[in-house]
């Protein structure tokens, strides 16, 4: 079970952007790769990306396709490491950590602030 999830509010915890909230658009899931084989091995948490709309916004150049459409400056979020940002606890309204919780075959995410569900 992830930390962070898609729909998730966020707040920046370092960076530029330190305090700024937003919500989970993307999370980018890295993965070690066998050279010899070029498949996938596992997970590597070191890689793990979320982009989260909003933050860290970038303008990209876009040329153009055909002599009729012109060509245009696109604004794009960029992704942000998963370990700068923290879940915000929609109870408390604060950051805080994840905890986890199995509740009759399910497993929960809690809010180790205040200790309600996160994702209910």
């Amino acid at each position: 079970m992830q930390r962070i999830k898609k729909g998730d509010l966020v707040q920046i915890i370092s960076g530029n952007q330190v305090g700024v909230r937003g919500t989970v658009e993307e999370v980018i899931r890295a993965w070690y790769v066998d050279q010899q084989t070029k498949k996938r091995v596992k997970l590597d948490p070191n890689k793990d990306l979320v982009r989260v709309e909003g933050v860290n916004v970038r303008k990209k150049h876009k040329k153009r396709t055909a002599p009729n459409v012109p060509g245009e400056i696109v604004d794009i979020t960029t992704p942000v490491h998963i370990s700068n940002v923290m879940v915000v606890c929609r109870k408390c309204d604060e950051a805080t950590r994840v905890g986890y919780k199995q509740d009759a075959d399910k497993k929960t995410r809690f809010c180790k602030r205040c200790n309600s569900s996160i994702d209910a």
